[in-house]
């Protein structure tokens, strides 16, 4: 039944996408110069935490790889690796997401003393700062408060159910690593310019159909749409009634990001419809794959 759900829910979506980007081959300035509010709450709130998703698979299978470890790891020669490796990867990426948090933030505020909208882009110099100091306890709140959580999580789970989390963790993990590398390349050979970007006269407009090479420009497709429709991957964590919750919120997270992306100014909607449906192909692929390979005796059900 579940299987028949995502299926229909993968079907939906894809023919929403297609007919979304027949829109966007004509209508992708269009619409941009219609919604673009470099004002918007919405738009730079999403900018600056919305591709938490990305970042917190990688922190909980570090933590689950972690408590593995600690739990059933067996001989050293591969619990301690397993142990250095967890933590190296959840605690690694609860920096890179403070230093998004940051980045964005003091951008914003620098916006505001200088009296330019909320969300705009800008490259004008940083008027506010944060120091080593604090960026370490913001880093140890942060990754302590995370650590707890999963460890209360996890803590009546029995050695067969870790088992299954932590298969559930390896490809989760390559699900996102591979979205992000897939995007990335993508970004760097399209290299359509961005809406904020775009000249006065807006001649460097170029359609989603056409790639530019290198060009530096890394408009199409978009990774914070990538990053949030990865969500979805949470799902992969959950069982019963809460696993199809979760998929769906995710499917609607990701399609609020690309909305916010649009108002923003930072893509065009055939960027984040694209990157949208590409995402969840990934995903598709990747949790079919995993219900191909692993045994009925390993999978969380």
């Amino acid at each position: 039944m579940r299987a028949i759900l995502k299926e229909n829910l993968f079907i939906m979506v894809a023919v929403s996408c297609v007919f979304l980007l027949s829109i966007a081959t004509f209508k992708d300035l269009e619409l941009s110069n219609a919604l673009i509010n470099y004002h918007s709450f919405f738009g730079t709130t999403f900018q600056t935490f919305g591709e938490f998703p990305i970042y917190f698979i990688f922190i909980i299978s570090g933590e689950i790889a972690l408590i593995y470890a600690i739990r059933c790891g067996g001989h050293r020669s591969f619990s301690i690796p397993l142990f250095i490796g967890g933590f190296a990867l959840s605690a690694w990426q609860v920096e890179q997401y403070l230093n998004e948090i940051t980045h964005y933030s003091l951008a914003a505020l620098t916006n505001l003393y200088n009296g330019k909208p909320l969300g705009m882009h800008s490259n004008d110099v940083a008027v506010f700062s944060v120091t080593p100091q604090v960026k370490v306890l913001l880093w140890l709140g942060l990754y302590s408060s995370i650590t707890i959580v999963i460890f209360l999580w996890m803590k009546n789970k029995r050695k067969e159910e870790l088992q299954k989390y932590l298969l559930v963790a390896v490809f989760a993990s390559l699900t996102a690593l591979l979205s992000l590398e897939i995007n990335g390349v993508l970004k760097a050979f399209w290299g359509r310019v961005r809406p904020y970007e775009l000249s006065t006269s807006q001649h460097n407009f170029t359609s989603w159909l056409q790639p530019n090479g290198f060009t530096g420009h890394r408009s199409f497709p978009s990774g914070h749409t990538m990053a949030a429709t990865l969500m979805v991957v949470f799902s992969w964590f959950t069982v019963g009634k809460r696993h199809t919750r979760v998929l769906i919120v995710g499917v609607f997270y990701g399609a609020i990001m690309g909305i916010a992306r649009i108002i923003i100014g930072a893509h065009f909607l055939s960027d984040v419809v694209f990157s949208y449906f590409l995402t969840l192909l990934v995903v598709f692929i990747m949790h079919g794959l995993y219900n191909h390979i692993v045994s009925d005796e390993l999978k969380l059900t």
